[in-house]
């Protein structure tokens, strides 16, 4: 259910990695870089993972806030 993984995630903190000259943020440290297809795991990164407190946070229980929803197949907003 899309709804129980979204606010799973709200819990999750975001991991931030250098690699490839480029910053990459993500919920887990993924096997291959998103932004040119190299294996991560048993590689040497240019620093350090940092953990990152999650930015996202249930809007219904924030005073304000930013929503963000997909633009595709968004019929029910």
């Amino acid at each position: 259910d899309e709804l129980k993984e979204a606010c799973r995630k709200m819990d999750l903190n975001v991991i931030r990695l250098s690699h490839c000259q480029k910053e990459i943020f993500c919920f887990s440290v993924p096997e291959a870089c998103p932004s040119c297809g190299e294996e991560l795991r048993g590689s040497r990164l240019q620093e350090a993972p940092v953990s990152l407190p999650s930015p996202l946070s249930n809007g219904h229980k924030t005073s304000c806030c930013l929503l963000v929803a997909p633009a595709h197949d968004n019929h029910n907003r």
